[in-house]
């Protein structure tokens, strides 16, 4: 396969196995600091174009016929939420989108190591929630599982089932919308 994932991502990593792609690997560390006030397809635009480019600039002479993929994953509610700092913090999140509707939005860049050339794009995916406790909140805040994620869950995990449905695509959620990025990357396959 002739793709690059900038991204160490164990749930994206999967998802591109799901799908027949054993990418390299190539984590790209990058600014992850926001303007105030952008908006949420915006925010994850320009972090998942930081990362892929951060890749680029770093091993596209290495790397020719490849296309690397940037992506980053954010859970809207008013707001960006982001990997929570603290029990404190996922405790606030989790309470913030119990019983209601939030947004999981990627962003995602792709660019040919030949070209340089970068295609950017992002997903929304709609997640209701139902309306859990205090304790179920306390329970799942006292696993490791909330702590990498956006929004403190992961619908894949054992917070699936406080999830009543989604609208959209479910592999947006988990970090990686492949049906909007497979047009793009089929060349290199």
């Amino acid at each position: 396969m002739k793709v690059i994932l900038a991204s160490k991502s164990p749930r994206r990593i999967e998802i591109l196995h799901k799908h027949g792609i054993d990418a390299v690997v190539i984590p790209a560390e990058t600014d992850e600091s926001l303007p105030d006030g952008i908006g949420m397809t915006e925010a994850v635009e320009m972090l998942a174009k930081r990362k892929a480019m951060a890749c680029y600039d770093a091993v596209h002479n290495e790397y020719p016929g490849h296309i690397i993929i940037g992506a980053d994953t954010i859970v809207w509610k008013d707001q960006i939420m982001g990997k929570p700092r603290d029990h404190e913090d996922a405790y606030r999140m989790l309470d913030k989108i119990r019983g209601t509707v939030h947004y999981v939005v990627t962003g995602v860049a792709l660019i040919d190591t030949d070209t340089g050339s970068c295609r950017v794009l992002s997903d929304i995916t709609e997640v209701h929630c139902v309306n859990y406790s205090d304790a179920d909140i306390l329970d799942y805040i006292s696993r490791e599982e909330p702590y990498d994620k956006a929004g403190s869950y992961a619908i894949q995990g054992y917070f699936g089932r406080y999830i009543d449905h989604i609208d959209g695509d479910y592999e947006n959620v988990v970090g990686l919308p492949f049906y909007r990025i497979e047009p793009f990357i089929r060349d290199y396959l």
